[in-house]
């Protein structure tokens, strides 16, 4: 994540031109920003008729990609506290070989989101 107070858009430029310079053969079809946030109280309760009181933080998440042809997923984060390796590539899940957690952290989100929608 980063700070929203650098201004959303030039995250968005600066994530576009790392894209660019790390996935030259390819131009980019998605950018988008979402803001972090928290819940103090109230997780899961939402839904079921619960009170529930969400914190917006002053971070956001910026996500930049396309689609390929390859069967390849190629994952990059550019956040200096996120631990190494910075990219990584595997294929795309099927039934007989989903995604696992693994190393690095940081992309344990990235492939249930992924394993979840595929």
């Amino acid at each position: 994540m980063v700070m929203a107070e650098s201004g959303v858009g030039r995250l968005l430029e600066d994530a576009l031109r790392v894209f660019r310079e790390n996935y030259p053969m390819y131009e980019p079809k998605v950018g988008v920003a979402a803001p972090g946030r928290v819940n103090l109280i109230g997780e899961h309760t939402d839904y079921n008729q619960g009170f529930v009181l969400p914190v917006a933080l002053p971070m956001v998440t910026v996500v930049v990609g396309c689609q390929s042809a390859d069967g390849i997923i190629s994952l990059l984060t550019t956040a200096k506290e996120a631990d190494e390796p910075k990219q990584l590539e595997f294929p795309v899940p099927t039934e007989s070989k989903p995604l696992s957690p693994g190393i690095p952290c940081w992309a344990n989100y990235v492939k249930g989101v992924i394993h979840h929608y595929r």
